[in-house]
């Protein structure tokens, strides 16, 4: 853990994309702790947990036991994937598109070449 410590804040500092985000950050090794009040959860669920208490720690809320109960996992889970794909860049771009334009157009275009043989076809594929 020790290398990290010193290492990441170098990285900030060299990633950062401009001067003024180059200032903010310090050369100081991070320090750390390892909280022992966690409680045990299931297979899968470690990941939910940590990102979970990262963003307790962030925000300055105080880790429950409570709220992290075994049988909160998967509404937890459930939540975060809503919040991640809330997040993403056009994210709602293609949601309500139904692209009624395309398939008039192929249906259209199907028509000119329809022969008998492909009518069956046709009327059993989801394009009608």
């Amino acid at each position: 853990m020790e290398p990290f410590l010193y290492m990441v804040p170098y990285l900030l500092v060299e990633c950062a994309s401009s001067d003024e985000l180059r200032a903010q950050y310090s050369l100081e090794p991070f320090t750390y702790e390892r909280p022992t009040n966690i409680p045990p959860a299931r297979a899968g669920d470690c990941g939910v947990y940590t990102l979970k208490y990262i963003e307790c720690h962030a925000l300055g809320i105080e880790f429950s036991k409570k709220d992290f109960a075994k049988a909160n996992g998967k509404s937890m889970r459930d939540k975060m994937a809503v919040d991640i794909f809330q997040e993403l860049p056009d994210a709602h771009e293609f949601e309500n598109k139904d692209m009624d334009d395309i398939l008039e157009d192929l249906q259209l275009s199907r028509l000119d070449d329809l022969t008998i043989s492909s009518l069956e076809s046709l009327l059993s594929s989801d394009l009608l």
